[in-house]
């Protein structure tokens, strides 16, 4: 986060766009090479050279009507048609419509009843366009619609109402083009661009325009209004926004949204002050000052702008919401231009955007310049990326696998055919000699295709969109994942991404605002080299949490902070009295109040330095309620400039109000005045702001506050070096403590001095080429020769439940990585708070300042800490990396060295990073490693990174809305990241997994079965089955159950997923949704296919007679059968496959069963050629229903054999739960069961993604330790034949519980811990570290880096698995497989009988033993905690 200025956007593009990172100057100068300036005239006549021959401005305005819906009522026909057609099988499946308009390829098919199934599909999907089309409309209508007040009975010269409205628009876009296509020619010869349009008197560029104006003085003079007799018509009347034009004057009032990009050209107060919110624009909720310009802050009424004069002429629009340039000029009362002195430069301070808010004013007046699609933020809204899933890029395999299929299938039956006409069999041959094989052959494969075509299914696409609707609702109305206090469920904005969500293996996190509050406290200050504060931060509150739970009671050293607070302010009433104290401040040190009251140096520092921060500031004070005229509210541009002035407040320093350019503060019930003469704003580049006032008394004082490093860099040289090395201590002191600092020094000016560079500042800030730079360099010249007088300390809290998040997402076998602009010591600090860096990692710092320093540091790192000779290999390492180092790791030649070193770390932490880095970063691991990211954040610096991730997860907090808009999804805590991956995304993965799996083998099921009939049929390509079956079959028989298992089936529910998120392991691996899967399947449908053809056609193959004498051999009775069948088989295997077997799964596959049936009952009633009373026939025969058994026995036999088999001897992960389910639930009735455990440890153990071991093992818990990590309860029972026993209680799932996982131990221990790679130092890391292991689990540490193999032999009995065989993956496991490793949770246990064998009771002393002696060594070992740091 950005210090005392709104958090920006480093990139060009101004934010949304992330497109370049370092905040680059935009001006015309540039620009212009590509478009031309534009100038905006008011009451000025528009030179020859704007106008055409009708006398209509040549250059053409976009109006201001937005439009972000997609269609027209004229356009959505075409436009969606073009859409859907875009899909390769839509295309498909037309052609085949198209194919069957042939008589001879269609049979007896109508063309309509062959369109009817692509109908329905591109007919529900543009329903569904045009719905979510019309809601966008309707928002649009709603903006257009909004009122505005505009300056009406006025002309505005610089656009037109006449007619001829669309000739206009062509003459203007060709004079347009034609100007662009002279400027690249100008540009190519190197002349000087010559065609752009130029103000009517002057034709210079804006550099020179800069030259031209070099010597402006920070006195510019009033635009003169002139009296006219014709004049005083002009007023004030509401209009809509769309009708709103480029030339318009708009006022504005207090909580006004500003419709468009205008310049200011006055406001109610009288030092032209006016203050935005630029929420919406940039998301950042604090306050911005803008300016009027000095050449028309007096105008106040209508007639002033109905009688001035005056152009603007305005660099062409781009998206980059920090920079803006113009330059307003005006004629002199003789009518003369003067450029030396009738100019006002114009920058972004002097312009309101467009999405902006006006606040804290009373009106304003702004001259409109860009419109519509040219106003900043439309240019910053472009269209999110086009996300598509991973599964869905894969489903283009199967797709794939499944034409070729389609097209073997053809090209063999066709083959086939030509075969049966190669002998001269019948008379046929002889007298018909024009029909030969080849002929026969392609009709057949033409046919073939329309008859084989369900293998590819046609409403694949439509469901799966309609399941991840259905699964977006269950997203959106998850209660767990509503935050009341911002009335904010979790809202999915990219419906099609669900299952990504299931696959994430790297997650890259914003830090302030992410996974800290964005509410900032002032906690710390040190000021003349004493350290003063006793509030307690996130770091050592838990430090001290940990130690009570350790010590079994409270800290000796703890401090009663009430009684400290009441202390203070009985110090304070002697003092003085502070009405404008706050109810709740926070920082507490009642030594502050009696260093105060002494008349010492310390007291004089100490008024000193508050009145610095009360004084040294860009913030605004209101007074919510008239009332209360003591209660003062801060309105800042940061939340840190808001808890600097709270604090000094609170103490008794208050800044009252600010009056022009006096500054009014309280200084210990004494009001003082202060004359503000200069504010050195702050940016990125400077990284300190400044103020300059004249005291009461008199002279100049110029107080800055900014970063350590930038304020020691300029204070003066060769004093105070006992206060530099004091001050600094306490500094780093406070770092470590996760507090961000800045330091406070002052300068005492001399007058001539200060006389002598306002001018020059004046000059700068005047000038209109390369502005910034001149102001930095200005500001230089002031800036030094300070006097340190001490720094702050503020806390970033914790957002809720971020340590325990972050766990568990450890332990699920993700990577984090956060990138922050803060400091690489607070970032450690808030890393081992937030449980991203643990006691036992080694941190790895890297600090460069060159390319050819960070290549050095990095191969260091991977041979140190990697190589095959590398010192703690079994150590867990993070990396550290600053912003400047990065800069050079993301070069392409050092890029795999930083991704090869990033993915063996367990966490990175990069520092001082800015936008363009984190979105590179991000493409780095995604593209470099292959995997699926997210990122997180809730600023507008985090929307390049967020649209670069595969999901970005929008943060709805203190920041605004911007990453929200640019985002996937949005949430308003980081907190409810868990449930929505390990819970929502890792079941719709699976779900969509196994749905699109199961499409597919349906559609071949049905496919092959007319495949095996066209042996019978002489591979003629006739239909097997009745038209209307082949249309409903995907539409009706069999759509529901498989709907149902992508949107409603569970493995596990809710909390088992969450008490087990190794779980999630599969999906970072993918092994849900593989090609080798999706073959199997094929395998089985063959299989299954040829089942339920041969034994149908079996029992009718000899048919018997009716009692009416009709048979049912035909082949209307062969397909109903076989169609029966197939229906019957493809839902009950779905069914197999559904895992969460409740009354809607009952329910869906019985319907879908019986709505064959009874379409055949009513299709026979209804549609009697050919079917007449077929359902009086098949349904009254044995025959029929016992066909119809056996092939759905005999399909799905197989597959309950494997299914069977492999649960119970090679079982998942999830399938070991779901049994202690079950288990657990038929439990209930006797309450409670004996068991002996075998347990193994929980620990965040995980491998990087770059190892592939397979190792499975079983580690084994010792009986006799008592952990809440284990299954049990904690009650026990009484020994027993020597063997240690516990009693279980089913009454719920068994789970591991990680007892503070939030909490930490300090390290204490005077070890290496932090390794610095630009000194190759080592030394201890003075900050809190906390461990979020279980202390119990340090005894089991050496079991897991030497697992225990076991084979032993399964018993299912009475049982559950206690091993699992190499040819399966488990996550529970005591290693796990795969590119991560996370070492697991779960209990592979056998239940047992009341009373144990002799056997077992030898193994158990002889576990117990083991167990006793690993205790033992374990004891003496000492766990190193080792962090990298700078030395």
């Amino acid at each position: 986060m950005e210090i005392f200025s709104r958090k920006r956007t480093d990139n060009t593009d101004g934010g949304s766009g992330g497109s370049s990172g370092v905040r680059q100057k935009t001006s015309t100068t540039s620009s212009a090479q590509t478009l031309p300036k534009r100038s905006v005239y008011v009451n000025t006549p528009l030179p020859p050279s704007e106008i055409d021959h009708n006398g209509d401005p040549i250059m053409y305005f976009v109006p201001n009507k937005i439009r972000t819906a997609k269609y027209t009522i004229f356009t959505f026909l075409p436009k969606n048609l073009f859409e859907q057609f875009r899909r390769v099988a839509n295309m498909y499946f037309l052609f085949l419509v198209i194919l069957q308009t042939f008589p001879s390829l269609s049979g007896d098919v109508s063309p309509v009843m062959a369109a009817t199934p692509l109908a329905t599909i591109i007919i529900i999907t543009g329903v569904k366009d045009a719905i979510e089309d019309w809601k966008r409309r309707q928002q649009d209508n709603t903006l257009n619609r909004s009122l505005a007040t505009r300056l009406s009975d006025w002309q505005n010269v610089n656009v037109t109402d006449s007619g001829n409205t669309w000739k206009k628009r062509l003459y203007r876009a060709w004079t347009t083009i034609s100007t662009l296509l002279s400027s690249i020619l100008d540009k190519a010869a190197n002349k000087s661009d010559t065609n752009q349009r130029n103000s009517p008197d002057n034709n210079t560029s804006f550099a020179e325009q800069g030259q031209n104006s070099s010597n402006l003085t920070k006195g510019i003079p009033k635009i003169v209004v002139r009296e006219s007799p014709n004049t005083n018509t002009a007023r004030w009347a509401e209009t809509r926004w769309q009708d709103i034009k480029v030339g318009d004057i708009v006022k504005l009032k207090n909580d006004d949204d500003i419709p468009a990009d205008m310049v200011i050209l006055s406001t109610s107060e009288p030092d032209g002050l006016c203050y935005v919110e630029t929420k919406n624009l940039d998301g950042e909720t604090n306050l911005k000052v803008r300016h009027c310009l000095s050449s028309t802050s007096s105008f106040e009424n209508e007639a002033d702008y109905e009688r001035a004069t005056f152009y603007v002429e305005s660099e062409p629009p781009h998206s980059n919401l920090y920079s803006y340039t113009g330059v307003l000029r005006w004629v002199d009362e003789n009518g003369v231009q003067s450029n030396d002195s009738k100019v006002d430069p114009i920058s972004i301070n002097n312009v309101f955007l467009r999405g902006c808010v006006l606040r804290n004013t009373e009106w304003a007046v702004g001259l409109v310049i860009y419109t519509g699609t040219d106003t900043k933020i439309m240019l910053n809204s472009g269209d999110t990326p086009s996300k598509r899933s991973r599964i869905e890029i894969e489903t283009n395999f199967h797709v794939t696998m499944n034409f070729i299929i389609l097209f073997l299938m053809c090209l063999g039956s066709a083959v086939a055919d030509a075969v049966f006409f190669l002998p001269p069999i019948t008379s046929e041959d002889f007298f018909e000699p024009g029909d030969d094989g080849s002929g026969s052959a392609f009709l057949t494969f033409w046919a073939s295709l329309i008859l084989f075509q369900n293998i590819v299914p046609i409403s694949l696409y439509i469901s799966i969109e309609m399941v991840k609707t259905v699964q977006a609702y269950f997203i959106h109305s998850d209660i767990e994942m509503y935050y009341e206090k911002l009335n904010l469920p979790c809202v999915p904005k990219t419906w099609n991404i669900s299952d990504d969500l299931g696959q994430i293996e790297y997650i890259f996190s914003d830090k302030t605002g992410t996974l800290t509050q964005n509410v900032m406290e002032f906690k710390k200050c040190t000021i003349n080299g004493v350290a003063y504060g006793l509030g307690e931060t996130d770091a050592t509150r838990g430090a001290k949490l940990q130690e009570k739970l350790d010590s079994g009671s409270n800290p000796s050293d703890e401090i009663d902070l009430e009684n400290e607070k009441t202390i203070m302010l009985e110090e304070m009433s002697k003092l003085y009295d502070n009405r404008y104290l706050s109810s709740n401040f926070t920082f507490i040190d009642s030594r502050v109040m009696v260093d105060l009251s002494s008349d010492t140096q310390q007291s004089r520092a100490i008024q000193d330095f508050f009145s610095a921060l009360a004084l040294c500031h860009t913030v605004l004070a209101e007074r919510p309620d008239e009332n209360k005229p003591f209660e003062l509210e801060y309105k800042a541009q940061s939340p840190d400039e808001a808890a600097l002035l709270g604090a000094a407040r609170d103490v008794g320093f208050v800044f009252v109000d600010r009056v022009q350019d006096t500054l009014i503060i309280d200084v210990m019930g004494e009001r003082k005045e202060f004359t503000l003469l200069n504010v050195l704003e702050f940016n990125s580049t400077r990284k300190r702001m400044s103020v300059i006032v004249r005291p009461p008394e008199g002279g100049v004082v110029l107080l800055c506050k900014g970063a350590d490093s930038v304020i020691y860099e300029r204070l003066e040289k060769g004093r105070q070096s006992k206060l530099r090395e004091d001050t600094l201590a306490d500094l780093e002191i406070f770092a470590n403590e996760g507090l961000r600092t800045l330091c406070i020094a002052y300068r005492v000016v001399p007058e001539e001095e200060y006389t002598a560079w306002s001018k020059k500042y004046a000059e700068a800030t005047s000038s209109i080429n390369d502005r910034e730079e001149k102001v930095a360099e200005a500001c230089e010249m002031i800036e030094h020769s300070l006097t340190l007088m001490g720094g702050t300390a503020i806390e970033d809290r914790l957002q809720d439940g971020v340590p325990n998040c972050i766990a568990t997402l450890s332990t699920a076998g993700i990577k984090i990585w956060v990138l922050t602009g803060d400091k690489t010591e607070t970032a450690i600090n808030i890393g081992f708070a937030c449980n991203l860096l643990q006691k036992d990692m080694l941190l790895i710092i890297v600090h460069a300042s060159d390319k050819q320093n960070t290549e050095k540091q990095l191969k260091e790192s991977l041979e140190k800490f990697f190589g095959s000779g590398s010192e703690n290999s079994s150590q867990k390492h993070a990396l550290v990396i600053d912003g400047e180092t990065l800069k050079h790791a993301l070069d392409e030649s050092l890029s795999p060295l930083l991704l090869d070193l990033g993915k063996r770390c367990e966490s990175v932490l990069c520092c001082r990073v800015s936008p363009l880095q984190k979105a590179k970063v991000v493409s780095l691991v995604k593209n470099g490693l292959n995997v699926m990211t997210l990122s997180i954040g809730d600023g507008a610096n985090d929307v390049s990174m967020i649209q670069e991730a595969n999901v970005g997860i929008g943060i709805a907090g203190e920041e605004g809305r911007q990453a929200v808009m640019a985002a996937d999804y949005a949430f308003a805590q980081f907190r409810f990241l868990t449930k929505l991956l390990l819970v929502h995304g890792r079941w719709s993965y699976i779900r969509i997994a196994e749905m699109i799996s199961c499409f597919f083998y349906k559609n071949i099921v049905w496919t092959f079965a007319m495949f095996w009939y066209q042996i019978w049929a002489g591979f003629s390509a006739q239909y097997l089955y009745d038209y209307t079956y082949i249309m409903l079959y995907n539409l009706a028989f069999t759509a529901i159950p498989i709907m149902y298992l992508g949107a409603f089936d569970q493995d596990v529910d809710s909390k088992t997923s969450l008490e087990y998120p190794q779980l999630y392991k599969r999906g970072i691996l993918q092994q849900d949704f593989t090609r080798k899967k999706f073959w199997l399947y094929v395998l089985d449908s063959t299989y299954q296919s040829l089942v339920c053809f041969f034994i149908p056609f079996g029992f009718l193959l000899y048919g018997s007679s009716h009692e009416n004498g009709l048979t049912s051999n035909s082949l209307e009775d062969l397909g109903t059968i076989v169609a029966g069948a197939v229906v019957v088989t493809t839902n009950l295997y779905v069914g197999l496959n559904t895992m969460n077997w409740t009354w809607m799964a009952f329910t869906v596959i019985g319907l879908s069963i019986l709505s064959f049936y009874a379409w055949v009952e009513l299709y026979a009633v209804w549609y009697s050629i050919g079917f007449f009373r077929v359902d009086e026939i098949l349904f009254s025969q044995v025959d029929f229903w016992l066909s119809i058994v056996l092939a759905t026995l005999v399909s799905l036999l197989p597959r309950y054999l494997v299914k069977y088999i492999y649960q119970t001897y090679h079982p998942m992960d999830a399938d070991i739960i779901r049994e202690q389910i079950f288990a657990t639930k038929k439990a209930k009735k006797t309450k409670t069961v004996f068991i002996e455990e075998e347990q193994m440890p929980i620990t965040s153990t995980r491998k990087s993604s770059f190892e592939n071991e397979t190792a499975i093992s079983s580690t084994v818990l010792p009986t006799d330790v008592e952990s809440e990590a284990s299954f049990t309860d904690s009650s026990t029972y009484p020994p027993e034949q020597g063997t240690a026993r516990k009693i279980l209680s089913l009454s719920k799932l068994p789970a591991f519980k990680l007892k503070n996982k939030n909490q930490r131990k300090p390290s204490v221990r005077s070890i290496d811990q932090l390794m610095y790679m630009s000194t190759g130092r080592r030394e201890s890391f003075t900050g809190f570290a906390f461990s979020g292991e279980e202390s119990a689990f340090e005894t089991f540490r050496r079991s897991i880096y030497n697992p225990i193999q076991s084979r032993r032999k399964l018993q299912r009995a009475h049982s559950i698995s206690t091993t699992t065989s190499s040819k399966r993956q488990t996550f529970l496991s005591t290693l796990s497989i795969g590119r991560s490793r996370t070492l697991p949770t779960t209990l592979f246990r056998r239940r047992q009988s009341r009373d144990p064998s002799p056997s077992q009771s030898i193994n158990n002393s002889n576990r117990e033993r083991d167990d006793r002696q690993m205790d033992t060594t374990e004891s003496s070992e000492e766990v190193e905690l080792s962090v990298i740091s700078r030395s």
